[in-house]
């Protein structure tokens, strides 16, 4: 038998990058078979856990401070946006020369609003919309400039919201605002029981 010719550079780097392939399939597959072993056999525990916890809910709830409570007990209710009156102008800024919304709130039903969010359309005299705006006026609790608080019933609340446009000062009188309810959650007190304090 004659000598053996020696492998070709090409050849020895498709021999390389296969082997290298087939061990990188082999190692990704055994991790994943594990993987799929262990979850099979944690799922029941998952799912104990998960059951334990929403039966234990309403205790769990009871201990919660009396805020963080209150956040868990409204609901989303479009229904009761004809109690809510939104008044929107422009106010111009001089000497930024920048538009910016007001907004009047007033809250004429009976329910505390715990969430709303308005979005504000300023449309020129094609009633092309030109700029926007998204304010969250109403939030579970009041903290800071961005979270207002709730809005009890007959309140009135004043916004003015914090983005702007450039606009020349002649066109100020053919923009009106279109305004529109994005988000309207209302309190609901539930049943859960709290310490006075």
């Amino acid at each position: 038998m004659g000598p053996q010719g020696r492998m070709s550079p090409l050849s020895a780097f498709f021999f390389g990058l296969f082997g290298v392939g087939a061990v990188t399939i082999t190692g990704v597959t055994s991790i994943v078979l594990y993987g799929m072993r262990v979850i099979d056999k944690r799922s029941d525990a998952i799912f104990g856990i998960v059951g334990s916890t929403v039966e234990h809910l309403p205790d769990l709830m009871e201990q919660l401070p009396k805020a963080l409570g209150d956040l868990l007990q409204d609901r989303r209710a479009f229904e009761y946006a004809p109690n809510i009156e939104v008044a929107a102008k422009f106010l111009f800024d001089e000497k930024r020369d920048r538009v910016r919304p007001s907004l009047v709130i007033t809250n004429k039903g009976s329910e505390v609003i715990s969430l709303m969010a308005v979005r504000v359309a300023a449309l020129n005299a094609q009633k092309d919309a030109v700029a926007e705006w998204t304010e969250t006026v109403a939030t579970p609790i009041g903290i800071a400039d961005e979270w207002r608080g709730p809005l009890a019933p007959g309140a009135t609340r004043y916004v003015v919201l914090h983005g702007d446009w450039s606009v020349q000062r002649s066109d100020m009188a053919t923009l009106t605002p279109s305004i529109e309810v994005s988000e309207l959650r209302i309190w609901t007190p539930g049943s859960v029981a709290h310490e006075p304090g």
